[in-house]
């Protein structure tokens, strides 16, 4: 072992030692202002920059809080890019399984925050309603995407919307931080809200997480548990489920069967799931 190696200080330790020095000078507060003034003046430099390459869709766009909550980046082209990809992962899907998007009288999407997914539906024939249980996500879409129909929800349900109203509902980054309970009620409500012959799509952390997890989380994912991180903060980003195929199938078996499922199917979201779902019939 080189011995300059091995005296290297840990990365960790020079951090904590800065930090503690810059605490002591009373700077800590004027680093940490000056270092989101300059990232946000590169997002605003890459942006502008975006945005005159022409890569707008004429709708306006969220502002930047909303877009770093939605996407975890200020980055307007991100926005866009991952957008359309999860729209396009959407409409494969259904293709794929005979269900034009175009064909589908009525859409939900579930969670829709800034109207990331939704935009994209712009030019569709379809009546596409759109939920959150974010007030200002939604106040914002009912202000800045007229053609959509927009709702606030709570955490838990029901929904503001009448028995089989839709024929489609997506949920991308959704169920991937419900805990079971949760999941469970949004099942039911999810079964509710459908036409008996309608789909639901979902996104879920599968396999492509697994080392991110601990040796026993993996051993309760690979035995077909859910793997639950933070429940308490559920509905947020900070609470994450996990789950194998034949969890899936057992979690959502009370009302829908799975019809299709793509590992790492869902395009402009991180490395997640694409579930196909249809409801079983009324017991």
């Amino acid at each position: 072992m080189n011995p300059v190696q091995a005296s290297a200080p840990d990365s960790t330790s020079v951090r904590s030692t800065l930090k503690s020095t810059l605490t002591q000078l009373g700077l800590l507060d004027w680093v940490r202002d000056s270092r989101d003034t300059l990232k946000a003046l590169a997002w605003i430099r890459h942006n502008r920059r975006f945005l005159r390459r022409g890569g707008s869709d004429g709708l306006p766009i969220p502002p930047t809080q909303m877009l770093t909550l939605t996407t975890a980046s200020a980055s307007i082209e991100w926005f866009f890019q991952s957008g359309r990809a999860a729209a396009d992962s959407i409409r494969e899907l259904l293709a794929r399984n005979d269900t034009p998007i175009d064909q589908i009288a009525n859409t939900l999407d579930f969670g829709c925050g800034c109207g990331r997914v939704f935009r994209h539906w712009a030019n569709l024939p379809n009546s596409i309603h759109g939920c959150d249980y974010n007030p200002n996500l939604v106040n914002w879409c009912r202000i800045h995407l007229p053609f959509g129909h927009f709702a606030t929800n709570n955490l838990a349900p029901p929904l503001p919307h009448a028995s089989a109203s839709f024929d489609l509902i997506y949920a991308l980054s959704v169920f991937t931080h419900l805990p079971p309970p949760l999941q469970n009620q949004w099942s039911k409500e999810m079964w509710r809200v459908l036409r008996p012959t309608g789909h639901l799509i979902i996104s879920t952390h599968g396999e492509a997480y697994l080392d991110a997890l601990t040796a026993i989380e993996r051993d309760r994912f690979r035995s077909g548990e859910l793997v639950v991180r933070h429940d308490t903060e559920a509905g947020s980003n900070h609470c994450g489920v996990f789950c194998s195929e034949d969890s899936l199938r057992r979690q959502f078996a009370p009302e829908f069967v799975i019809r299709d499922f793509v590992p790492a199917g869902a395009r402009g979201n991180p490395p997640q799931d694409l579930v196909l779902l249809q409801p079983r019939a009324s017991s």
